[in-house]
Order: C-alpha cells, then sequence, then structure tokens
C-alpha cells in the first residue's frame, strides 16, 4: 500500500547514525516525496532565526494594504513582490492566501538573456519606514537556509548511492533560492471577502512544485497541508513544533529518472475560528540554463522506482495541467518561466504577453 503518514527525519544522526539517516532520507525521497526534518539548526537557521522570521512574517501582514501593494507582483516583471488575496490560481481554481515573494537579491538579468532568466532579478521590499527589519531579516533567513539545503542535497546525493558532490554541477554560483510568505485567513474571516466570490476551502489547491526541493516553517500551529498518497488519499501533514517540512520538486524529480517523487499536495482553509495560517516555504532551485542529461543512479534504486510506480493509481492521483521539466529538450528554466505564467496572469499579461498567450493555449 501507498503511505499513509509522513516519516520524520532526525538530523543529529548525521554525526552518530549516518547510515540509519541516509536509509530514513532514501525512503522519504522515493516512497513518500516529503518527510518532517527535526534538529536541523546545526546546519541552517537558529532558533532564534525562526522566532525572527515568524514575527517578520506577522508584522507583515499586519501592514496597512497601501504598503503592500508598494510592492505589489504587478510592478515586478521577475514575478516577485506581493499578492493580494485571491490574485492567484493553482489547479484551475483561487488560492484563498496573501503573500509576498522573495529571493536571493540579484540584478535583472542582461537584456540578450533567454526569456526564462527573468524569474530572477531583484526583489521588491515593503517601505523600510513601515517595516525596517523585515529586510535585513528576510535576506538573512535566505542565507541560512541556502546553508542548511546545500548541506542536505549531499546527504540526497549519499542517500541515493551516488557521490555527495554529483549533483552540483546543476547549481551555480550565487544561485537564487526563491522564498513566499504566505497568509491563509481563517474561513470565518472569510466571510466578507471583500466582493470575491465566496471561499471554497482551497488555501491553495492541488500541485507539485517546480523547484529542487522544497523547505517549509509552518509558523502558525495549524494543520492544513495535506499531501496525495498513490492511491488518491489525503495525508494531513502533522504540525510538529522546531520540524521543517521538506519536499521533492518536478526539477529534483526529473534529475534522478523518477526516482524521487514530487509528490501532489494541498493547503486547505483554515477553520473558522482558528486564525490565519502563516506559513514561509523556502524553494531551493537550480540553474536555470540547466540541461544536463538526468543523473546515473544506482540499479538498487532504480528498483525501489519501479516497484513504487506500481503502486500509484492514475485515475486516482491527478493534479491538472502543469509543465514538467524535461532537462533533455530544454532548460530547466523554461519550465519553470511557464508555471509562473499560469500562476500569475495579472503579471503575465503586463509583462510576457505574447508567451501570455502561447502558455494559455496549452490549456
Amino acid at each position: 500500500m501507498s503511505f499513509s503518514k509522513i516519516p520524520v527525519v532526525d538530523l543529529s544522526q548525521a554525526d552518530t547514525n549516518r547510515s540509519q539517516l541516509l536509509d530514513q532520507i532514501r525512503h522519504a525521497l522515493i516512497e513518500v516525496g516529503f518527510l518532517l526534518l527535526t534538529n536541523y539548526q546545526d546546519y541552517g537557521p537558529t532558533k532564534e532565526d525562526i522566532s525572527a522570521i515568524t514575527e517578520q512574517a506577522e508584522e507583515f501582514f499586519k501592514l496597512p494594504q497601501p504598503v503592500k501593494d508598494g510592492c505589489s507582483m504587478i510592478h515586478s516583471k521577475h514575478f516577485l513582490g506581493y499578492t493580494r488575496l485571491a490574485n492567484e490560481i493553482t489547479a484551475g481554481r483561487i488560492d484563498w492566501r496573501e503573500q509576498i515573494d522573495l529571493a536571493t537579491e540579484l540584478p535583472a538579468p542582461p537584456e540578450d538573456a533567454p526569456i526564462y532568466r527573468n524569474i530572477e532579478g531583484p526583489n521588491l521590499w515593503p517601505d523600510e519606514k513601515a517595516a525596517p527589519k523585515f529586510r535585513p531579516v528576510v535576506l538573512h533567513w535566505i542565507d541560512k537556509m541556502t546553508q542548511l539545503s546545500t548541506y542536505f542535497r549531499q546527504l540526497v546525493c549519499e542517500a541515493l548511492g551516488i557521490d555527495k558532490d554529483a549533483m552540483e554541477a546543476y547549481f551555480k554560483e550565487n544561485q537564487q533560492c526563491k522564498m513566499k510568505i504566505v497568509a491563509y485567513p481563517d474561513a470565518g474571516s472569510l466571510s466578507s471577502n471583500e466582493g470575491h466570490s465566496k471561499p471554497d476551502g482551497q488555501g491553495v489547491g492541488p500541485h507539485r512544485d517546480s523547484d529542487f526541493l522544497t523547505y517549509i516553517h509552518q509558523a502558525t500551529p495549524h494543520t492544513c497541508l495535506e499531501v496525495q498518497n498513490f492511491q488518491g488519499e489525503w495525508i494531513s501533514v502533522e504540525n510538529v513544533p522546531d520540524t521543517l517540512v521538506v519536499n521533492v520538486g518536478q526539477t529534483l524529480e526529473a534529475i534522478t529518472q523518477g526516482v524521487c517523487k514530487a509528490t501532489i499536495h494541498r493547503v486547505i482553509t483554515p477553520k473558522s475560528g482558528s486564525g490565519t495560517r502563516i506559513s514561509i516555504p523556502f524553494f531551493s532551485t537550480i540553474d536555470l540554463d540547466a540541461r544536463k542529461a538526468a543523473l546515473g543512479l544506482p540499479d538498487e534504486v532504480l528498483k525501489l522506482r519501479d516497484e513504487r510506480d506500481k503502486l500509484i493509481d492514475k485515475w486516482a492521483v491527478d493534479v491538472g495541467f502543469q509543465f514538467s521539466p524535461d532537462l533533455a529538450k530544454y532548460p530547466v528554466g523554461r519550465a519553470v518561466f511557464q508555471n509562473r505564467i499560469k500562476s500569475h496572469q495579472d503579471v503575465a499579461q503586463k509583462w510576457w504577453p505574447e508567451i501570455y498567450k502561447e502558455v494559455m493555449l496549452q490549456f
């Protein structure tokens, strides 16, 4: 049978019981696509860092609407910045969340760069007078999470039976990582919903992440994140204090010949009266220009993939249309850029109208 719970991986075993740790990581990546990572603070953000980013997330959503709108994504051709409630689409339906998308601070690409490179660029920040701590805390969080993700991908390689540096060719110097700070209002607070149609319980719709690996800090005690197992059942991700949710993205799935599984997941709207759920996902990405062949992996690992795939009920598991990376034909940035066009259609129509038309024709 397919999985019925999300495994917990204790990173403190890296020095004390590495073999067991690697077995746990391999099982989670192949058989589930999700895990709960605990005792990671020696390799990434400390408890003080977690408190700081949580505080800034809460303060950001309390800012006056004009301040948040001042860093709206509509002003960014790089799909970075603030998105109002009910202004993003997943699986063809409106997501009931507001958020700000941020990234490693980089300049805009040269004008002659491939179009997809424009998903990298400078951040849009809220007015420093209104949020003086926001920028430094976010940039520090990105630095610490980048350290953790770099260390963890070496463990992923070891868990798959390959050299710990086998994936480094997919990454470039000063690799831009992405993150979001997301607020999901509870169902009761959405009763007036500012003239929008009535919310239907979708915080964010069923999808697979496009990135390499995602690391999620669940900043409030809600249990709203759900993962779909291979028989189509929705499994709740337990909100365990001091853990990060880690999940496989489509890029890692492509690199590993489908061994690591980018599993479908969603967020349901918090129950009425439970307050706003705040989530802070961090997305580890690879070089947008990468179009290298998939990694060679040991036969025993490929057999685990094949046995898992026999369990997948293809009629029960469906997320609708998403662009998937095909590194044998195109750079990875192409699929990532297309998925951003699909999700943020107002931004796409303003900055990339011709590409928007091309993308929408494929639905």
